[in-house]
């Protein structure tokens, strides 16, 4: 059984057609990157998945259970949302981090929410607050911040705010991580530690996907590959197979644009 299930997943906004009924599956420990051109849904896909976007059409399913079907013709509640969103794990293109908080403080803010709304908080507060700084001390040591635990967002580099995103991303345990081009508001000599972090955890067998424009790195971390045009996907399969063996012309047309790609 996959844990990921997408079927038919379909959205426009008015008039304009986004996604037009995109099917996927992925198991788990695996890193699946997502490549094609601008405007082609890659990152409408990433929302609708994150509930910050609703599907128009779409069945989900997260290790056999349905999270999210349009055919019931139930709408979701707020609750209902927040509840699904606790599978993944967004990691925005430029950060949004909160300026008023330190890293530490970024990666711990989510879950003293979650905490506040168990039971035991009140009873066991200041040991779950313990646990959760613990907690979010071990995950910026594991994207290598540690030492810069006290430090605002204004006080690090662009690699350093990525980071601590990547880290607040994983602070609740997601059973998924999504990366919607996680190094394309950073300059080029800072992408690589970033790059580094999410190689790192591919090989960690961290469940992933991975909007990226970064050819050479898509085709060197992923198990598999999605190659979207135009709100459907043109090519899927592993890198062999997509990057060397591309059946779909659009494929082809598009990485014959990039070069150095080993």
């Amino acid at each position: 059984m996959s844990l990921l299930e997408v079927r038919n997943l379909k959205k426009s906004y008015g008039r304009s057609t986004v996604l037009k009924g995109v099917d996927f599956t992925l198991e788990k420990g695996q890193t699946l990157s997502v490549i094609g051109p601008s405007g082609g849904g890659k990152t409408t896909l990433l929302r609708c998945m994150n509930f910050l976007a609703l599907p128009d059409e779409a069945q989900m399913m997260v290790n056999g259970k349905v999270i999210f079907d349009s055919a019931s013709g139930i709408g979701m509640s707020e609750k209902e949302i927040r509840t699904n969103r606790l599978h993944f794990g967004l990691v925005f293109q430029d950060f949004n981090l909160f300026p008023q908080y330190t890293a530490l403080g970024n990666v711990s803010l989510a879950q003293k929410l979650h905490a506040q709304q168990l039971p035991e908080y009140k009873s066991d507060k200041k040991q779950i607050l313990a646990d959760i700084e613990k907690n979010s001390l071990d995950i910026l040591d594991r994207v290598g911040l540690a030492d810069k635990k006290d430090l605002y967002p204004h006080q690090l580099s662009g690699g350093q705010k990525q980071r601590v995103a990547i880290a607040r991303a994983m602070a609740l345990t997601p059973e998924i991580l999504f990366f919607d081009e996680p190094t394309s508001a950073l300059d080029p000599e800072l992408t690589g530690e970033v790059l580094k972090v999410i190689k790192d955890l591919a090989e960690q067998k961290m469940t992933m996907i991975i909007v990226t424009h970064e050819m050479g790195f898509a085709k060197n971390v992923s198990d598999q590959i999605i190659f979207m045009d135009k709100g459907s996907i043109a090519e899927c399969g592993t890198p062999d197979k997509v990057f060397n063996h591309p059946d779909n012309p659009r494929t082809i047309e598009f990485l014959g644009h990039y070069s150095g790609q080993e």
